[in-house]
């Protein structure tokens, strides 16, 4: 709504003009105290100059500009930043409309360059530049590089500012955005001015946008105090306390009392063929392999994805490390075979203690873990809060937060923060969740990119790849991957169009599920206004038949096997609001890909096989249709995809390097480092 109105070219301007009144009525109230004294004299003296103030603190900014200072600000170009940019101008402000880039490789030009460039060229001309330090979307209160390149390449000093009223509303937004409210008094602080030098080093860049991100929390600590009010409701989550709060005190309570129901949960799963009878101890934390005597890493991933994801960093960590063991814990008994099968010497596999205090504690005083690495996304409180009063470093890597975890995380922040603030270092698999991550508390966060990119291809039986390439001979293809219930209905829709032109055209269906199999089965064999289709499962066919029209491959461990079959796979989970499911797999074995929309779990990924041309995106059943089939009378599309494809994974990799190197920081003959 705010939106529409701030963009209605009469609304808008009305909204501006209350805003202003409103403004202008808050800086008559009360008494400023300034800091210095005089600041109208200190701005003329560095004039031009960048104005640094942190996003969610600029309500006021506005009303400090001495009259004979001429002033240009950076506003955003998205909806809300419509609003913003009508209000400056109202007083003598010209807006500049842009922002930095979210972070190295982001999905979105914001126009950084653009405004950089206006940016300087203003400052020659006399200008000061308004700026937030912060760069939306967040994190807020970390110093972005953009208002340091800008002060490095213009010569002119970055000035810190920040203005504050004794009362005031703040929103739980990303920046803690603040309504300033009529006060009796009103802080007002700027710092001393920063000058980069033009022929600085990157690492002493670094150092400055730290020397200013320590000089604006200063100046807006200062101006609050001065105004008589607290900044602790304007700090940002990860400036919070790691002192676990009330709904995280409230979990330990909760599965400290649900501790006797822990035998019938774990039979409740045994029935749901969820759980291996003759391991139940290992899910109370107990175990019967003996610990080895030299140091020990613990691995945790949770299910498949992310066992495939750290199993050749695994291999690759006690080949360079002969002294060292290594125990991985997953949840699933599909993860557990897998470890199983591939884990080299010197590694172990249990399964993960139930999120109970005891268990857990059972669990660290039997391995007694030098090291505790989490896999992707796993956040189990008590593990984490065990570990780390064991004084075990906690690590993070291929760390992943899709949008509606952390809108999720971002709504608890008292326990989002001692959970993952505890972490050491957390490798963030993109820019994306480098910010989220630091967003919820996290410190010492890096992107290092996808780990499943560096990994190696999916294992397929050559034998079974002759015996089903024998039986489908010439017949044109669809393999849809990981596909969620709804989108199975979509591949029969598009299947049923293909056939008009290709009328032995073969889909095979993966489900993400495969027990889902029997139901899929009845599902896409129900008639409709097209000719019933004739549906295999491969549990029961180890072929399918010349006449099969969909086959559902509703076996475990063979997703290598029909990427490897196929010239094109549709990759499930992007239909519907799943978020996607990884696109690497399929292109380490010459699949190219089709995608629906959504999909936020692989963003970078996907952005740069988009860019590039290594992945299609359809919207339904008719554009995947219409897809397949232009790439099926093109042949020559394929080529050029691949080879597209291929270019986007080598521009990505490099994750497994930045892995091995953090993680062998933490060696016995390297803890000196610590």
């Amino acid at each position: 709504m705010l939106k529409q109105l701030t963009k209605h070219p009469i609304w808008g301007e009305r909204l501006a003009n209350l805003l202003t009144r409103y403004i202008l009525f808050v800086r008559s109230k009360g008494t400023t105290i300034n800091e210095p004294e005089n600041p109208d004299t200190f701005f003329r003296e560095h004039n031009p100059f960048i104005l640094s103030v942190w996003h969610g603190q600029f309500l006021l900014i506005p009303t400090i500009r001495p009259d004979d200072i001429k002033a240009k600000i950076v506003v955003g170009t998205h909806g809300d930043a419509e609003l913003a940019a009508k209000l400056v101008s109202k007083f003598g402000v010209t807006p500049i409309r842009g922002s930095g880039a979210a972070g190295r490789r982001s999905q979105r030009d914001r126009g950084g360059a653009k405004v950089l460039k206006q940016a300087i060229k203003a400052l020659k001309e006399g200008y000061c530049i308004v700026s937030t330090a912060d760069v939306p979307p967040g994190p807020a209160q970390k110093a972005g590089d953009g208002i340091i390149t800008m002060a490095r390449l213009s010569g002119r000093p970055i000035i810190p500012a920040a203005i504050a009223t004794k009362r005031a509303i703040t929103f739980k937004s990303w920046s803690r955005l603040t309504i300033n409210l009529p006060s009796g008094k009103t802080g007002f602080v700027v710092g001393e001015p920063i000058f980069v030098p033009r022929d600085c080093s990157a690492e002493q860049q670094q150092q400055f946008r730290k020397q200013l991100e320590t000089a604006m929390d200063e100046v807006t600590e200062k101006a609050h105090q001065l105004a008589g009010r607290s900044t602790k409701k304007i700090a940002p989550l990860w400036k919070h306390s790691l002192n676990p709060g009330l709904s995280l005190n409230a979990y330990k309570i909760a599965t400290t009392l649900a501790r006797p129901l822990a035998p019938l949960i774990f039979k409740y799963r045994v029935n749901k063929n969820k759980e291996i009878p003759e391991r139940e101890a290992e899910r109370y934390g107990l175990s019967k392999i003996k610990r080895p005597q030299s140091p020990l890493w613990w691995f945790h991933a949770a299910s498949v994805g992310e066992t495939n994801a750290c199993l050749p960093l695994i291999r690759k960590i006690l080949e360079r490390n002969q002294n060292l063991s290594i125990i991985l814990t997953t949840g699933t008994i599909t993860s557990a075979k897998l470890a199983e099968s591939q884990l080299p010497e010197r590694a172990f596999h249990q399964f993960v203690p139930l999120d109970n205090t005891l268990f857990v504690r059972r669990f660290l005083a039997h391995w007694r873990p030098n090291l505790a690495v989490f896999v992707e996304s796993e956040i189990w409180p008590n593990l984490i809060l065990s570990t780390h009063k064991k004084n075990i470093p906690l690590i993070l890597i291929n760390g992943r937060m899709s949008k509606r975890s952390f809108k999720r995380w971002f709504k608890k922040p008292s326990m989002a923060r001692p959970l993952f603030g505890r972490f050491d270092k957390v490798l963030a698999q993109g820019p994306i969740d480098e910010r989220r991550f630091i967003q919820l508390g996290a410190e010492n966060v890096k992107h290092s990119g996808n780990l499943k990119i560096d990994a190696p291809a999916l294992d397929y039986d050559p034998e079974q790849l002759a015996s089903l390439k024998s039986s489908i001979a010439d017949r044109p293809m669809l393999v849809a991957v990981s596909t969620h219930p709804g989108e199975e209905e979509i591949l029969k829709e598009a299947h049923n169009i293909i056939a008009m032109d290709y009328p032995d055209f073969l889909t095979i269906i993966i489900p993400r599920h495969p027990h889902r199999g029997e139901e899929l089965k009845k599902l896409l064999e129900e008639t409709n206004m097209a000719a019933s289709l004739k549906v295999q499962l491969r549990s029961q066919n180890p072929t399918p038949d010349r006449d099969t029209n969909i086959y559902i491959a509703d076996t475990m461990g063979e997703v290598g096997l029909f990427y490897k079959l196929t010239k094109t796979a549709f990759i499930g989970g992007s239909f519907i609001r799943h978020g996607g499911q990884n696109p690497v797999e399929a292109i380490k074995l010459d699949a190219n890909i089709i995608s629906g929309p959504h999909v936020e779990n692989f963003a970078e990924s996907y952005f740069e096989l988009f860019q590039r041309g290594g992945a299609l995106e359809v919207s339904d059943a008719k554009s995947l249709a219409m897809k397949t089939i232009e790439l099926l009378k093109h042949p020559e599309l394929h080529e050029k995809m691949k080879k597209a494809s291929h270019d986007s994974l080598d521009f990505l990799s490099g994750a497994e390097q930045i892995t091995l190197e953090t993680l062998e920081s933490y060696l016995p003959e390297k803890n000196n480092q610590h």
